[in-house]
C-alpha cells in the first residue's frame, strides 16, 4: 500500500425513515437473525411505503438484508446487480430494471430507475454514490414505482434502508475489508482497504445519537502508463461523517434529525476506460502504438497526457416528525435538503497525445423536498396513506471538451489554424484548441404532487388496492453555448432559454388473494411516470432541448409461496410492460456529444423467479433469475454506427431500431448464492459460502453496433470463515473467481465516429477482474 490509511469516517447513503417509526420498532423485533425451527427467517420490506412481510407484499421486490449484503462483499449499489438479476449497470454506473434505464448520466434528466435512501428521493445519481455503511437493507422494485416514493420512476426503484438510532443501547460495530484485485498487463497487484465504523449513544431514556462514518482507498484493475507531471488521481479515496438523533418527545410524538457530510475524490470504479478495439484508419492507432498499448477485450492499459480526477463532495440534512392517535392513524412530516459540487476533468482520448486532452466539468446542485403524510393503521379493514409532496432542485453547471485532434504542433499556430497564433504565423484571431465545444446552463426543477393508496380487505383472505398520484412539473434551463475559441467547433453558438410545464396522472390498481395462510396470489395493473427534462447541448440555432416525460403501463400477475415450514420459498411473478416518449441517450457524431431523445415506444416482458431454501440444518440457498424480453417499438431516428448496412444511415445517419433490444438487455440472468454454517456446539460457528452470476449476451448500445456486444458472462465468488456468538465475523473472500474479464460499459469513440470509423472503447468496474481479500467485523 502506498499510502496511510486512517478512518475518518461516514456513510454517503443513509438518511431517515420519516413516519413509521413504531412500525419499524416491530419489524426488528419481527425480524430474527436465525430461524428457531431450522426454517428461512422471516424478511421484511417497505415495498408500499409501510413495513410489512415479503410473503405479503403484491410487488415484485428482490430484498437484501445486511446479511446478505455483507456475505457477498457487496459494498455499494452498483453491486447490487450482481445478486439481483432483474437489475443491470450501464454507462457511468446508471441503473436498468427489467431492460429498462435512461441509461445516460446527463444531470438535465432523471432516472427511469430512482433511488430512495430512508423514503427521500434522490434527484440525480451523484447523491447516491459512495459505499454501503449501517445499511439494514436494500430493495430492488422492479416496475413504476413514483406512485409512492417521492418523485416518480417509470421502469423501478432502488430503496436503501438504514439502521435507525436504538434507544437504551449502548454499542457499535467496527469493520475492516483489505482487497488484492488483478491488474492485467501489469506486473503489481492493486490493493483496496475499506473501513467503516458506528456507534449507538443513548440520550436520556427516549433518546439516541448513531453516528457513522466510513473510509475507503481503492486502487482499479487499470493500468495508467500516461503523463505523470499533470494532476492524476487514478485511486478512488472516500470518506465522510453521518449523525443521527432520534427522540420520542412524548409515547405519540417522535423527531428524527439527520446531518451527513462526505468527500470522493479519484476516478477508479468511474472511469476506468480503455480501447476495446479500433476501426480501419483510426487516428488513434499511432499514439497507442507509441504507448505500448494494444486494444481488445482484455487491454486493462490506458495513456492520457491531459490529466485525470474527479472531486465530488456532497451531504445535507433532514428531519422528520411523526404523531401516532390513539386510533393509530401516523400523521408525519419529512423535509430534506442535498446537495452535491462536482469537479472533474477526463482525458477523453485516453492516449499520451493531444486528440481530445479536455473534458472538464463543474457542477453545483442542491435540492429540497418536503412530504406531508396521513397513513392508517395496516390491521384496519380499510388501509392505505395519502399526502403531499413537493421537489425543488438548482443545478448550475459549466463544461468544455477540447483537443488538437492530433495535429503537430509545429502546424497549429499556423493559418488557417491559428491554436495559439500570431499575426507573426498569418492570424488575425487566435483559438484556444483546434476542436472543441463549451456549454453553461442553469436548470430549475419544481414538482408539486398529491398522491394516495387505499386498500380494502373484502375477506380476510381477498384484498382489493387502488391509487393514484397527480404530479405537476415545472422546468426551466438558460444554456449559453460556445464561448471559446475554435478552428472546428463543436456545435452552434447560441443562448437557449426555455421552459416547459406539464402535468400528469398516474395509478395502480389491483388484488391480491391468500389461497392459504403460505401461498398469496396478486394481479394488477398501473401507469408509472417519468417527469420530463431537457438536453444540454444544442445541435442548431434554433434547437428544442425538451426531452419529454415518458410513461408505462405495466401488468402484472404473481404469486408467492411458502412450504415445508418455510423451508422453501418460492415466489414468481410474470410483467407486460408498454413504454411511451421513452427517454434514451445515444451519440451526435455531428456533436461528438450524447443527446438524450424520446423513442416512440419500448415494450418489456418477462418471468422473475426467487427462491430461498434450508433443506437442511446449517445450509441456506439463495436464488433469482430473470427472462426478459425487452425491444423497441417503432423508433425512427435512433443513430446509426459507422458501417451499419441500412440504406438510411448513408443517407441521414439514422435508422428504425424498431425490433432491436434495448441496451443492458439480457434474455436471460440469474444470480446463485449458498451457505454452509457448521454445527460445531460451541460458540464458534465456521461457515462456507459460494455465488454464481450468470448473464447471457448483452449489447450496451441502442442500435446493437457488433463491437458493443459482450458475450455470456459466469462470474463465480466464495468465502469462508467464522462466525463468533460475541458479534465477531472473520471472512476470506474472492470475487470474479475465474477472472471473466466484463465490462461495465461498451460505447464508440466519438473522434472516430465522427470519419465514419466504428472505434470502441470500454469502461471497468472493480468487479471486472478478480479480487482476493480478507474482512472482518466485530461489535460491542
Amino acid at each position: 500500500m502506498c499510502r496511510t490509511i486512517l478512518l475518518v469516517g461516514a456513510s454517503l447513503i443513509a438518511v431517515t425513515n420519516p413516519a413509521f417509526a413504531q412500525a419499524d420498532a416491530r419489524a426488528e423485533a419481527a425480524e430474527p437473525t436465525t430461524a428457531t425451527d431450522g426454517g428461512i427467517p422471516e424478511i421484511v420490506v417497505s415495498a408500499q411505503r409501510r413495513v410489512e412481510r415479503l410473503q405479503d407484499v403484491p410487488v415484485s421486490v428482490t430484498a437484501l438484508g445486511a446479511d446478505a449484503l455483507k456475505s457477498r462483499n457487496l459494498n455499494d449499489l452498483s453491486q447490487v446487480a450482481l445478486a439481483a438479476p432483474s437489475l443491470q449497470v450501464g454507462n457511468d454506473n446508471t441503473f436498468a430494471v427489467r431492460g429498462v434505464g435512461t441509461q445516460a448520466f446527463a444531470t438535465t434528466i432523471d432516472s427511469s430507475v430512482a433511488t430512495a435512501l430512508d423514503d427521500v428521493n434522490l434527484g440525480r445519481p451523484f447523491l447516491a454514490q459512495g459505499l454501503f455503511n449501517d445499511v439494514e437493507r436494500v430493495e430492488v422494485l422492479n416496475g413504476p414505482q413514483g406512485l409512492l416514493f417521492g418523485k416518480n420512476a417509470s421502469a423501478g426503484l432502488l430503496n436503501v434502508v438504514s439502521a435507525r438510532p436504538k434507544l437504551g443501547v449502548l454499542g457499535g460495530e467496527t469493520s475492516l475489508e483489505l482487497d488484492n484485485r488483478d491488474t492485467p498487463g501489469s506486473d503489481a497487484a492493486s490493493w483496496s482497504v475499506i473501513a467503516r465504523q458506528t456507534v449507538n449513544v443513548p440520550i436520556g431514556d427516549n433518546g439516541a445519537l448513531r453516528i457513522n462514518g466510513t473510509y475507503s482507498y481503492e486502487e482499479p484493475g487499470t493500468t495508467f502508463v500516461g503523463n505523470r507531471d499533470v494532476r492524476n488521481d487514478l485511486n478512488r479515496e472516500q470518506y465522510g461523517v453521518r449523525a443521527k438523533y432520534l427522540q420520542e418527545l412524548t409515547p405519540a410524538l417522535e423527531l428524527y434529525v439527520i446531518g451527513e457530510y462526505a468527500e470522493s475524490h479519484g476516478i477508479a470504479g468511474i472511469y476506468d476506460r480503455t480501447y476495446r478495439s479500433l476501426g480501419d484508419g483510426s487516428g488513434n492507432a499511432a499514439p497507442l502504438a507509441a504507448s505500448g498499448i494494444v486494444p481488445g477485450d482484455d487491454n486493462f492499459t490506458f495513456a492520457g497526457d491531459g490529466g485525470y480526477w474527479r472531486d465530488l463532495k456532497l451531504g445535507g440534512a433532514q428531519a422528520s416528525l411523526a404523531w401516532t392517535s390513539p386510533g393509530g392513524v401516523v400523521v408525519s412530516n419529512i423535509a430534506a435538503w442535498k446537495f452535491y459540487n462536482y469537479d472533474a476533468q477526463l482525458d477523453t482520448d485516453f492516449t499520451n497525445s493531444n486528440g481530445a486532452n479536455r473534458n472538464w466539468s463543474h457542477a453545483d446542485y442542491d435540492q429540497f423536498s418536503n412530504e406531508l403524510r396521513v397513513a392508517l393503521p395496516s390491521e384496519n379493514r380499510l388501509s392505505g396513506q395519502a399526502g403531499l409532496y413537493y421537489f425543488h432542485s438548482r443545478i448550475a453547471q459549466e463544461g468544455q471538451i477540447a483537443g488538437n485532434n492530433y495535429l503537430p504542433a509545429f502546424l497549429l499556430p499556423n493559418y488557417p489554424f491559428c491554436v495559439g497564433g500570431t499575426t507573426a504565423t498569418g492570424c488575425t484571431s487566435s483559438n484556444s484548441y483546434f476542436l472543441g465545444r463549451d456549454n453553461t446552463y442553469r436548470m430549475t426543477t419544481n414538482s408539486y404532487a398529491a398522491f394516495g393508496q387505499l386498500t380494502y380487505a373484502v375477506t380476510d383472505a381477498l384484498k382489493l388496492f387502488a391509487g393514484g398520484r397527480v404530479t405537476r412539473d415545472e422546468i426551466g434551463i438558460d444554456l449559453v453555448q460556445i464561448q471559446d475559441a475554435y478552428f472546428v467547433p463543436l456545435g452552434v453558438p447560441g443562448s437557449f432559454d426555455q421552459s416547459y410545464n406539464h402535468t400528469n396522472f398516474s395509478w395502480r390498481a389491483g388484488g391480491q388473494y391468500q389461497v392459504t395462510p403460505d401461498a398469496m396470489v396478486y394481479a394488477s395493473y398501473g401507469r408509472g411516470y417519468k417527469g420530463p427534462g431537457f438536453n444540454d447541448t444544442a445541435a442548431s440555432a434554433d434547437a428544442d432541448l425538451l426531452v419529454r416525460g415518458e410513461t408505462s403501463n405495466t401488468a402484472e400477475i404473481g404469486f408467492k409461496t411458502s412450504w415445508f415450514n418455510r423451508r422453501l420459498i418460492f415466489n414468481l411473478s410474470a410483467f407486460h410492460t408498454k413504454f411511451d416518449n421513452y427517454q434514451v441517450q445515444s451519440l451526435d457524431t455531428a456533436l461528438q456529444a450524447f443527446v438524450v431523445q424520446n423513442a416512440a415506444s419500448v415494450t418489456s416482458k418477462g418471468i422473475e423467479v426467487t427462491v430461498n431454501a434450508s433443506p437442511v440444518h446449517g445450509l441456506t440457498i439463495n436464488g433469482s433469475a430473470t427472462l426478459l424480453n425487452s425491444k423497441f417499438g417503432d423508433f425512427d431516428g435512433a443513430e446509426c454506427y459507422p458501417g451499419q448496412p441500412e440504406s438510411s444511415c448513408a443517407a441521414t445517419g439514422s435508422f428504425n431500431a424498431k425490433g432491436s433490444r434495448t441496451p443492458t438487455a439480457p434474455k436471460f440472468a440469474s444470480s446463485l448464492q449458498a451457505i454452509y454454517e457448521f454445527d460445531t456446539g460451541s460458540t464458534v460457528h465456521p461457515f462456507i459460502e459460494g455465488n454464481w452470476y450468470h448473464r447471457s449476451p448483452i449489447n450496451y448500445l441502442i442500435n446493437q453496433a457488433p463491437g458493443a456486444q459482450v458475450p455470456t458472462i459466469d462470474l463465480i465468488g466464495a468465502s469462508a470463515g467464522v462466525r463468533m456468538d460475541n458479534g465477531i465475523r472473520i471472512a476470506v473472500f474472492c470475487k470474479n473467481c475465474t477472472k471473466q474479464y466484463n465490462p461495465n460499459f461498451i460505447g464508440l469513440d466519438a473522434g472516430d465516429a465522427t470519419q465514419g470509423i466504428a472505434s470502441y472503447n470500454q469502461q471497468f468496474g472493480f468487479d471486472s477482474v478478480r479480487t482476493i481479500g480478507a474482512s472482518v467485523q466485530f461489535r460491542f
